[in-house]
């Protein structure tokens, strides 16, 4: 299993808990949503990065989840946590299916 498959796995379910966080009333799914996103965020990170650069991968995955936390934050101020959080998620669950359809046949390099 690749980094770029476990990104994708986990920004798809966390997007989708949050998106169906929007509509039901329950405050585990924003927790679960949180916790896959970040996973998530974290291997995306450490996916780009070349895995001989064990160091700076290891730097770039916890990075790049506060990064994108740290926009979050931004944005909540502008709206109320579960419309924003929402909206975040939607834009996850594109984003990761987008990767997954785009991701490289084995083979082909």
């Amino acid at each position: 299993m690749t980094l770029r498959s476990v990104a994708t796995a986990f920004g798809l379910v966390g997007g989708a808990c949050w998106v169906v966080r929007l509509f039901l009333d329950q405050d585990v799914l924003g927790l679960a949503g949180f916790v896959l996103l970040g996973v998530g965020a974290a291997a995306a990170g450490a996916a780009l990065v070349s895995s001989s650069a064990v160091p700076l991968r290891a730097f770039v995955a916890i990075a790049f989840p506060l990064l994108v936390w740290s926009v979050l934050e931004v944005v909540r101020d502008t709206g109320s946590d579960r419309s924003v959080d929402g909206m975040f998620g939607a834009a996850a669950v594109v984003v990761a299916s987008v990767a997954w359809l785009t991701r490289p046949v084995h083979g082909n390099h």
